[in-house]
């Protein structure tokens, strides 16, 4: 072999070598890089204020939170996920608590743990009003049990 050819064919397999090793770095790359996120937007309207009645909590199922609403109070928005495992609690009017069905947490209306295997009480979110007149709930900005948003009638 002479040796003008043997150097030509040294170079062609050096640059596959290093496209070689190119695709599969970017393959990689690729592989660790998302490319759709499938959480939810946690920051979403929820309806007009009058759609909400006084009285017992408004259960939305999607967003899994309950929507209070009290004449002097105004509104708040609480979790309707246990902290315990992720089940998801139901309000009893009865007694005005929340109960886990899946391991028997019980929850007071505000939240806090009464009875469970629960380590910590229930999140309380942020509720404002938009410019339109909506209802909007952040899960990003969780708020202390007793926030509430007072809304003229």
């Amino acid at each position: 072999m002479k040796r003008r050819s043997f150097l030509s064919w040294g170079a062609a397999g050096f640059g596959s070598l290093c496209a070689g090793v190119g695709v599969s770095l970017a393959a990689v790359l690729r592989f660790l890089t998302p490319s759709v996120f499938y959480e939810p937007p946690q920051s979403f309207k929820i309806g007009d204020p009058a759609d909400f009645p006084y009285g017992p909590p408004t259960f939305l199922a999607d967003e899994k939170i309950y929507i209070f609403r009290d004449r002097e109070k105004g509104f708040a928005a609480a979790s309707a996920v246990c902290t315990h495992l992720g089940c998801t609690v139901k309000f009893f009017q009865t007694d005005h608590h929340f109960h886990c069905p899946c391991h028997g947490s019980i929850y007071a209306s505000d939240g806090k743990v009464l009875h469970g295997p629960a380590p910590k009480p229930l999140q309380w979110f942020e509720i404002t009003l938009t410019r339109d007149g909506q209802l909007r709930v952040n899960k990003d900005r969780p708020v202390a049990a007793g926030y509430r948003l007072m809304v003229k009638a």
